[in-house]
């Protein structure tokens, strides 16, 4: 018998105890299985507890899996104990199997008894079991919704009960925390006194208050979500997100005519009163902010350039007034080194950086990678020109032609003058109709004022065509240290600072469809501060273009244009990935 390189895979949905339990009987069965194949050597286990496997996207273990196996090549052979442990989608356990196929590797399904690779019709009777497997996910997925919908009419309340200001001393009841009901009521005194989400954060750090969760240092977004919770007027909000399929099972807002309130049978710490004066004041702050216009950054690098902890990041001024970023998480909670606070160990630790050297990067990148600027300026007025030429052109066609039916007209009036004389028409034909002309060459004269005024107008176009070279030359000036903002904007999507000296940047050059297109697939984290929900991730597929590294001579170069200079003793050279 072949030898087989083999890892097993085994999966329960919840961390419940039964769950669990049924988890190590899983593993523990594959043990037993082994011993009836001495041809297998095992060489790895994966394991996913409290996923659901209607998607891949949430099972680490699983991806380690096919990680290992499709790029390291550690083993050729899976083995689980059924389909729906493998995939309840269709298409994933489908897509999966044969890209292991691809690859060499082969899926045993033991209760199901398929073999992907060895059996002829193996992939037809996983797709009829995944098929059932999906089905049964959808009908599991319709009996929690109907649980949930009758839990709803009998008023239960859900949730893990971590809420500050209660304790929860049964399934459905919670009892009142005196010490921290008095912080939720500071918060909304604070508030309503006139007080910003920063200035009680400050009051509640000063006090020594505690979160829900035992932390003495306060989040904004915990703060606000206190605020919004109609928990402590005695009504809990349900169906506020909602899954928007059984399959995906992402969690989207809920349209607001869909939210329910369960009244709870528990002690309100705010008065229904207070709660809605927040909510006014809430929307009154929230349009008078809106009403003033969003201010442009002074920093192109606002928004774009972004730590690699994931965190946003913050301009201040530093010494010398140069400007430095600074990771947000490092601006609120201090750098990892140096924190000895709880939590310390997710951190970030990555070095703040200067303006100038995030100026420096897009300088030499964008210089590196468009060479042709030039060129492509000259063209563009080339372009501007052929358009001003056009419009004139047209002008003196349209003077010319108008000018023609007015010499017409005038023949016209002093035909009609003769044909009066001999008595061909009347006195009043001959009124009639020289009238008729005269309106139409009033018209036809109006007509060429309008174009002869377009035409001067229009005499300057020289002009104009330099200042419109100055401009573009201006803008597209790439020997200047501190390029126009508009074209690193628009040649720059993000700059990713992923090691103390190390940096990603994506260029789009202006192209909508960055991200759609390229050989590999980032993940980009980021966090937006004035959203609800701050937390970001976007996942791009791009190619990498080149690697630079830019040295202490590359600075001295770059920094000279300015007049100032770089400490050699001070310097660390930095390495850029480009990606398009």
């Amino acid at each position: 018998m072949r030898k087989r390189k083999v890892v097993f895979y085994g999966r329960v949905s919840t961390h419940s105890d039964e769950q669990l339990s049924a988890f190590d009987n899983q593993m523990a069965w594959y043990k037993q299985l082994l011993a009836l194949h001495p041809e297998w050597t095992v060489v790895g286990e994966y394991e996913d507890a409290g996923v659901t496997g209607t998607s891949v996207r949430k099972r680490k273990g699983f991806q380690q899996m096919l990680d290992d196996g499709i790029r390291y090549h550690k083993y050729d052979l899976i083995v689980t104990r059924e389909t729906k442990r493998f995939a309840r989608n269709t298409v994933d356990a489908l897509s999966y199997v044969r890209l292991l196929k691809q690859h060499g590797i082969e899926v045993y399904f033991v209760s199901d008894g398929i073999w992907t690779i060895s059996d002829n019709d193996g992939e037809l009777r996983l797709s009829i079991m995944a098929t059932i497997a999906q089905e049964e996910s959808r009908k599991t997925s319709e009996n929690v919704r109907a649980g949930q919908r009758i839990s709803r009419q009998k008023g239960i309340l859900r949730g893990t009960g971590n809420i500050l200001g209660y304790r929860r001393v049964g399934r459905n009841q919670y009892e009142l925390d005196a010490e921290q009901a008095a912080i939720v009521k500071n918060i909304y005194k604070w508030y309503l006194s006139g007080d910003g989400i920063r200035a009680i954060k400050r009051k509640l750090e000063e006090h020594g208050y505690r979160t829900a969760t035992g932390k003495s240092r306060w989040q904004f977004q915990v703060i606000d979500d206190i605020l919004r919770n109609p928990f402590y007027t005695g009504r809990q909000r349900q169906m506020g997100k909602i899954s928007d399929g059984y399959l995906t099972q992402n969690r989207v807002k809920n349209s607001l005519d869909q939210i329910e309130y369960i009244q709870g049978d528990y002690e309100p710490i705010i008065s229904e009163e207070a709660f809605k004066e927040v909510e006014r004041i809430r929307e009154q702050r929230y349009n008078k902010m809106n009403s003033r216009g969003k201010k442009e950054s002074k920093s192109v690098w606002c928004g774009k350039y972004l730590c690699g902890c994931g965190c946003g990041t913050v301009r201040r001024i530093a010494s010398g007034n140069e400007s430095v970023f600074i990771c947000h998480s490092q601006h609120v909670n201090g750098i990892k080194a140096k924190s000895g606070t709880a939590g310390a160990e997710n951190a970030c630790s990555l070095r703040t950086i200067l303006e100038w050297k995030l100026d420096m990067i897009a300088w030499y990148v964008i210089n590196d990678v468009w060479g042709s600027s030039k060129t492509d300026a000259s063209q563009a007025l080339k372009m501007i020109e052929e358009c001003y030429s056009e419009e004139i052109a047209i002008s003196q066609v349209e003077i010319n032609t108008v000018q023609d039916k007015i010499e017409k007209l005038e023949k016209r009036k002093q035909g009609l003058l003769d044909m009066r004389a001999d008595g061909e028409i009347t006195k009043e034909e001959y009124a009639a109709k020289r009238s008729e002309c005269d309106v139409q060459i009033h018209k036809l004269n109006v007509s060429i004022a309008e174009a002869e005024t377009d035409r001067i107008a229009s005499a300057d176009h020289n002009q104009k065509i330099s200042s419109i070279k100055q401009a573009l030359e201006k803008i597209l000036d790439l020997s200047q240290p501190k390029l126009n903002r508009y074209i690193v904007d628009g040649f720059i999507w993000k700059l990713v600072h992923i090691s103390d000296h190390e940096f990603d940047i994506y260029l789009s050059m202006g192209n909508e469809s960055f991200g759609d297109v390229g050989a590999e697939e980032k993940v980009i984290q980021y966090k937006v501060f004035e959203s609800s929900n701050p937390r970001r991730e976007e996942r791009v597929k791009c190619t990498k273009l080149k690697s630079m590294r830019l040295t202490y001579e590359d600075a001295v170069r770059y920094r000279a244009m300015s007049g100032k200079r770089v400490l050699k003793h001070k310097w660390e050279d930095l390495v850029v990935h480009i990606y398009i």
